[in-house]
């Protein structure tokens, strides 16, 4: 089975000092060791977690480009990972769902991820902002601070 995984479970995961640090890291090693689960990774949530992860504002101690270059491309190509790519649905259901649960424009991020992993067939997803993804009724919502 593959779970999907935001961007802010991944920056946990990968930032030693992020305040979810070891919650993030234990989710997805239960989840691939433990399950025997994949990692299911957009382009949008590893292009996000580059952004994140260099931002001096967020970290005391961020990755330098060539660091946050080099965490990219090892996630990218993890034997662990299932690279998800965006199909060309995934736009106009994206507007779909936003019209349909009434979101504004600071959800339209979650929901491009949410309209990708459907279209994708995956039904689960790590996240720790919960409560913005259930509202999507075909995905289950697995947070790592609720284990």
């Amino acid at each position: 089975m593959i779970i999907g995984v935001d961007t802010d479970v991944l920056v946990n995961w990968a930032m030693q000092g992020a305040p979810h640090h070891h919650p993030c890291r234990d989710l997805i090693d239960s989840e691939v060791r433990g399950r025997g689960n994949l990692i299911g990774v957009t382009t949008q949530t590893v292009l996000e977690f580059l952004h994140i992860c260099t931002d001096p504002r967020r970290f005391e101690r961020p990755l330098s480009m060539a660091e946050g270059f080099e965490w990219a491309r090892a996630l990218w190509n993890a034997r662990e990972v299932v690279r998800i790519m965006p199909k060309e649905t995934v736009v106009l259901r994206t507007v779909e769902l936003m019209e349909q649960y009434r979101l504004g424009r600071k959800r339209i991020l979650d929901t491009a991820l949410a309209a990708t992993l459907e279209a994708a067939g995956v039904r689960r997803l790590a996240t720790l902002n919960v409560e913005d993804f259930e509202v999507y009724s075909f995905i289950e919502v697995v947070s790592p601070l609720k284990r």
